[in-house]
């Protein structure tokens, strides 16, 4: 496939990282030249300097002919602009990262006239992660699969654990629900696991079912050691915060603000009259204790500062035993924040990276089974995919247990008709069903990639 990326930052430079590697003719146009040169370098793509909304510089990056052209710089104008003329001169998709709330509210509007296939908000995807993510507080992520039926959670068994020595095949006696713990992580191994793996102490596995399956495992296996999130302290008032808020309001949540900012600290007082707003030095630690920091359930750093972020959950972490949650724009700091393991960190353009690749995947596949959704875990070196089984699959009408599913694959979930089940050897696939797998392979594209 032919892809045009205009910007090299994060998100463009990790995008021109993984589509590049898996056989697409990538094209980059950044107006930065040492910034463009840096990435040409580390990748085997084209591309060329200058501004992504000049119709030369589109002409010249083969836009006329591009499958996909993906806008992500900075500037929502950009990006928009960019996708329309990109459109117009004939790209096939158009994908445009937007963050402007006053863009957003409006973005069917927008999608629907202009012509733009796919608008994407980092802040407003990382505050749905966030959300999920409240809902468990002990796990240490939270994804969702086919429309928010299903969850996954990331869990490490700790010390006196009864799930420490128990045999997989044995994890649902007693249990109401199915569940399925489908990667386990132990030291610097990754693996998909049969019915005879046997869990032990600081393992971290993957438990995925529906959602009041999901739920009943974390109470039943003594993960809801604490009370549910009901009080949340958000320091920082910028862009992800306006998306949490309103979330956090519908939820009914009790929630205060700091916000050092006084123009954004009156907006969002005036915005959001349920949450109490306080201007003030979102990094002053004597503030933070006389705002009652220690007493909140959960703590969201959100400053626009990664640095001040890390400081700022260090000190909530020292003084409150709820859950920590940072907001970080640059990946280079996340292995600090792994190694201490005093927060959970949200990366927003880590967010959105992940949904574009999903969507390039799902479009590189034209012909073979949709991908609907893609989740990558563990460094990502174990994906978990959603495919819509379309009429040409060899798998359809084929017990599970007679088809020659590769191994380091696992069968997690079909969705038939609004029906979710978690399948056994006698069950089926058929046409139009929504299947859930999990793998450790690399280039599965299409359901029948993982048949032998």
């Amino acid at each position: 496939m032919k892809i045009v990326i205009v910007g090299a930052g994060v998100v463009g430079e990790a995008l021109c990282s993984e589509l590049s590697e898996i056989n697409n003719d990538v094209i980059l146009i950044e107006k930065e030249e040492e910034i463009l040169n840096k990435v040409i370098e580390k990748n085997d793509i084209t591309g060329l300097a200058g501004n992504g909304a000049s119709y030369e510089n589109l002409l010249e990056a083969g836009v006329d002919t591009a499958d996909i052209f993906i806008a992500v710089t900075e500037a929502d104008e950009l990006n928009i602009i960019s996708c329309i003329m990109a459109k117009k001169l004939g790209a096939k998709y158009t994908i445009a990262r937007v963050r402007n709330p006053e863009y957003t509210t409006n973005m069917r509007f927008v999608r629907e006239e202009l012509g733009i296939s796919m608008m994407i908000n980092p802040e407003e995807e990382a505050a749905r992660t966030i959300m999920n993510t409240l809902k468990f507080p002990n796990a240490e992520s939270v994804d969702t699969f086919f429309s928010n039926r299903a969850n996954m959670l990331e869990l490490l068994i700790e010390k006196g654990s009864q799930l420490a020595g128990m045999k997989l095949k044995d994890l649902n006696s007693g249990l109401k629900d199915k569940v399925i713990i489908c990667i386990v992580e132990r030291g610097k191994d990754i693996m998909v696991p049969t019915g005879d793996f046997i869990l032990e102490e600081d393992d971290v596995i993957y438990v995925t079912g529906t959602n009041d399956a999901v739920a009943n495992f974390y109470d039943r296996m003594g993960y809801k050691k604490n009370k549910d999130i009901n009080s949340v302290m958000l320091i920082g008032g910028g862009t992800l915060s306006h998306y949490l808020l309103g979330k956090l309001m519908k939820r009914k949540k009790q929630v205060k603000v700091i916000e050092e900012v006084r123009e954004t600290a009156k907006k969002l007082s005036n915005n959001y009259l349920n949450a109490i707003v306080v201007r003030g030095d979102e990094t002053d630690q004597e503030l933070l204790l006389n705002e009652g920091i220690e007493k909140y359930d959960a703590v969201i750093a959100a400053t626009d500062n990664d640095e001040e972020n890390m400081v700022i959950s260090m000190f909530a972490k020292s003084v409150n035993s709820g859950k920590i949650i940072t907001q970080m724009n640059r990946t280079l700091l996340l292995p600090i924040l792994e190694k201490y393991e005093f927060c959970t960190p949200i990366v927003p353009k880590k967010v959105i990276s992940d949904i574009i690749i999903r969507v390039v995947r799902s479009k590189m596949n034209a012909k073979g089974s949709k991908m609907n959704t893609l989740h990558r875990f563990g460094d990502n070196r174990v994906e978990a995919m959603v495919f819509e089984i379309n009429e040409k699959s060899k798998s359809i009408g084929v017990p599970l247990k007679d088809l020659p599913i590769l191994s380091e694959v696992i069968i997690a979930g079909i969705l038939r008709r609004e029906e979710l089940t978690y399948p056994g050897g006698n069950d089926t696939i058929e046409v139009n069903d929504k299947v859930m797998i999990i793998t450790t392979r690399k280039g599965v594209e299409d359901f029948d990639d993982i048949l032998g």
